[in-house]
Parts: structure tokens; sequence; C-alpha cells
């Protein structure tokens, strides 16, 4: 018999049969192909570099994000933390994954550092993907208020003026964003002062208090607790408006210098190798978890302002970020050591 006439036999009594089970293969073939075969991601735990040491605000926040998207992707986050060379040890260690299971938090110390333009191990643009902004942080200028006869920003520069080179102010080293702040508004008001590098904000915070440097600038969230005790001043915000927290402290461009806005910020990077679906899903979850009212409750309490977006405005931003901070490097003559 031929065997066009078996078929035409027997298929009529088969198609009904197999194509139940055969159809929802095929759909699925078609599906991986028209998302250009993408692998499944992720495959094992996902390694989060924060660049600074434990428990402080970049660690908290990445923490908070991390156990709401851990369940959603299906595999653990895991937090490494690897402080030192103004950030650059732990942003190094991303640029380097090619794991395609590695992201870091960057923060603007990202931008200053190519901004001076100091031999790095890395490129700062070409070898990073930004995944999201995660908020952004305005500092607030704090001095101690018995110590420094001020209680107005205008009467900080009179006294600084008065006294060049004998106002102390706490930052947390040559390049940092406390730094940059300082050298900018310098610059702008013509002073002069004595920078003293910490470790640390905290440890920066406590000699405020205690009266043994006279200011520095931080976020407002470890400020208030001591601007409520009466320990410490608030003179001026750095951020564009007036903080929620603080609102009849004026902010610097308010008081005269208009060009003056600084807030530092708080952002996730992946490695160049780093598939746009992957950064996609990442960006996505990420943006999901900074709605969630426990992060939120965090971002708020940690005096952030929550920014999010999309990974092109994440790129957008630090484009515009390193142009502005090479600009205020130029115009402060700010020093990287």
């Amino acid at each position: 018999m031929r065997i066009d006439r078996v078929l035409a036999c027997v298929m009529p009594m088969v198609l009904p049969m197999v194509l139940p089970m055969v159809l929802p293969m095929v759909l699925a073939a078609g599906g991986a192909q028209a998302q250009g075969n993408a692998p499944a991601w992720p495959t094992q735990n996902i390694k989060w570099v924060v660049p600074y040491p434990p428990g402080g605000n970049t660690d908290v926040l990445a923490r908070a994000i991390a156990e709401k998207i851990s369940p959603a992707l299906g595999q653990a986050i895991v937090i490494e933390n690897r402080p030192g060379a103004n950030t650059v040890t732990g942003t190094n260690a991303v640029a380097r994954s090619d794991d395609g299971h590695t992201i870091g938090l960057i923060v603007d110390s990202h931008s200053i550092n190519a901004a001076f333009g100091r031999p790095l191990p890395y490129d700062s643009v070409k070898d990073f993907v930004p995944i999201v902004q995660l908020v952004r942080v305005p500092f607030v200028l704090v001095t101690n208020a018995e110590k420094l006869p001020v209680k107005t920003l205008a009467e900080f520069v009179t006294h600084a003026k008065a006294n060049p080179g004998k106002v102390t102010f706490g930052a947390l080293g040559p390049g940092s964003p406390h730094q940059i702040s300082m050298e900018w508004f310098r610059a702008l008001a013509g002073i002069s002062v004595n920078i003293v590098p910490y470790r640390g904000v905290a440890p920066a915070m406590t000699d405020v208090v205690a009266g043994h440097i006279d200011s520095m600038v931080t976020g407002s969230f470890i400020a208030m607790p001591h601007i409520e005790t009466g320990r410490i001043r608030a003179l001026a915000v750095t951020s564009a408006d007036r903080l929620k927290l603080l609102p009849a402290v004026p902010t610097i461009r308010e008081e005269g210098y208009p060009s003056y806005v600084h807030l530092t910020w708080y952002g996730v990077a992946g490695p160049r190798s780093m598939p746009t679906a992957v950064v996609n899903r990442l960006n996505a979850e990420i943006n999901k978890a900074m709605a969630h009212p426990d992060v939120a409750v965090k971002i708020g309490q940690a005096g952030t302002e929550t920014v999010g977006g999309s990974p092109a405005d994440f790129e957008q931003m630090l484009v515009q970020d390193l142009a502005k901070f090479r600009e205020v490097i130029k115009i402060s003559g700010a020093k990287p050591e």
C-alpha cells in the first residue's frame, strides 16, 4: 500500500491525540525564540557588593531590598561588604566579575572618583551597566551649638572669613561627597576651613557633638537626634528645596548661593557584560521592592528620598553627575589626596 494512502487514513485518528501534547511545546519554543533564546536567570545565588562596612545606611538599605527581591527571583541575595579606597575596592570587584550573578551598590563617589581623573582599576562608564537609582540623600550643614558662635549660614561665613583656616570641618577623607560638599561651598563663599578626615560619619558626628571639631555635613537622620537635644545647630541643607524633617532650615541655595545643590545618591550597577534581559528584570524587581511599605519606611527613616526609574534614567543621571563634579572640582580646586 502506498505511504500517502496510509497517512491519509491514520492522520485523522492520530492528530486529535497528539496535538494537545505537542502544541504547548511548540508555543513555548516560539516564545523562547521571540525572547532571543534568553537563558534562565538566576541559576545561583546573587552577590550584591556594598563598598562600605556593615551597619551603615547603604548596607541597611541593600539588605532591606535584597530581602524583598529574593523570593521573586528564586535565589538568595548575598550582601558582601567590601569597603576601602573611597568605594574603589568594592566597585572594582563588580567590574571584574564574570559569573553573571554579581551586582554592586554605587554612590556619588563613583562619579567623584572619575571626575578627579585619578588612575582607577576600571573605567567608571565603560565597565558598568546602570540598573536603577535607589535614593538621593540631601545633606545638612551642622555646627557645634556651644563652641561655634554662629546661628545662621551668613554668620558661619562671616566667622570663617574672620578666622581663616581655623574653622574645622569633618569629612570622610579626600574625594568623599562630604569633602566635595564643603570644598564647593568654600569656593563659592570665599572662605578657608580646616578639613579633618574621618573613617566614618559616626565618629565625625561624635566629635562635632563633643566640640572637638566645629562642623560637618551629614544626612538628616544622623543629625536629627542631636539637633533635637540642642547639642548641634542646623544652618542649612544642601538640597534644592527645604526638607520635611527640617522645614525651618533654609537651603544653601536660598541663602545666596543659587548654583549650589548637592545630593548624594545610591544606585545599583552590574558589570558591562550583564545581559539586557537580566538588567531589566533586576530593575523591575528593585523598583517593586522600594515601593513596599517595609522598605519605604526604612528609606524615610534614613532621611533619604526614593528615586527608582529605568536603567536609561539612571544612565542619564550618571552622565549629568559626572559632568557636574568635573565642574565642581574645577571651581573648587579640590584634590583627591
